[in-house]
């Protein structure tokens, strides 16, 4: 299925469930992408499959949630702009903001 009918599919599920229930299954999605993340750190057999499936579902889900809420391209990538910037500093300071044993 091209770029198009995906987004043409995503638009239709809006229209038929409404804005509550996609956002509901949205959140139900990052819920069960943590638990796979956990599963992989783990070691699970499967689990990196399962994670593969899991970011999919999100993904789409953050397509879902721009469309129903008006979130322009714009934003997004002055958010991530500024998230990335607020790395960088914290990494240049040596901010121990996620140090761990995989910080090295």
């Amino acid at each position: 299925m091209n770029g198009d009918k995906q987004h043409a599919v995503w638009r239709d599920s809006i229209e038929k469930y409404g804005k509550e229930t996609q956002s509901i299954v949205c959140m139900e999605e990052c819920s069960e992408l943590i638990q796979a993340v956990s599963k992989r750190l783990r070691g699970k057999p499967g689990a990196t499959d399962n994670l593969a499936e899991e970011m999919a579902d999100v993904i789409i889900c953050l397509y879902l949630l721009k469309e129903m809420y008006d979130i322009t391209d714009e934003q997004l990538n002055e958010w991530i702009a500024r998230k990335t910037a607020r790395q960088s500093k914290r990494m240049q300071a040596d901010d121990p903001f996620l140090e761990g044993k995989d910080a090295e």
